[in-house]
């Protein structure tokens, strides 16, 4: 492996994670303004997350938390951009670090998907019932299907996260094992 490609190989990674969290945030505020058709009244996703007699206070941390992983995703992104831009790091403190993106990058993926697959599960309570947040986002009756398929890309994007972490950790611990092998040689 060649210093360039793997500073290019981050550079395409950062640049990546950049775009898909400015992507994500974006579907995130227009997903605040979907009206959802609950007992018989249209409420905004932003009125009735922020409001504890609808939603659980654990799904209102959770919607928060999920906002805050997409933030943290855009800055670890824009983190390895800079480093791949710098190219000041040298190449065998440059391996070690991408095997620590790499675990950066899985642990973030398993938290965010957690928080995802928690709030998918959250009931949200009418007065008819109590219905999943998830279903609601599939229920025609309830939401257009903007909101179901803004769901499925946020899960889409978190395997791709969680895909890319593992390329990134394999290249850091390849690069890492052929550094060991031409600093002693058995």
């Amino acid at each position: 492996m060649e210093y360039k490609k793997v500073l290019k190989f981050l550079e395409i990674v950062g640049s990546i994670f950049i775009i898909l969290s400015l992507v994500e945030i974006a579907y995130i505020i227009l997903l605040n303004f979907t009206q959802f058709y609950l007992d018989g009244i249209f409420l905004q996703l932003s009125d009735f997350i922020y409001t504890a007699s609808i939603i659980p206070l654990s799904g209102t941390f959770l919607w928060l938390f999920v906002n805050i992983s997409m933030f943290c995703f855009l800055i670890l992104g824009i983190f390895m951009y800079k480093i791949a831009s710098n190219k000041t790091i040298e190449s065998s403190p440059l391996a070690k670090l991408l095997v620590v993106i790499g675990m950066v990058i899985l642990l973030g993926g398993f938290i965010k998907m957690e928080f995802l697959v928690i709030l998918g599960k959250t009931n949200i309570t009418t007065i008819s019932g109590s219905i999943a947040f998830q279903s609601a986002l599939f229920d025609p009756i309830i939401t257009p299907i903007i909101p179901a398929i803004f769901w499925i890309f946020f899960i889409s994007v978190n395997c791709a996260i969680l895909i890319t972490g593992l390329a990134v950790t394999a290249v850091g611990i390849k690069w890492t094992l052929l550094h060991e092998k031409i600093e002693n040689p058995a």
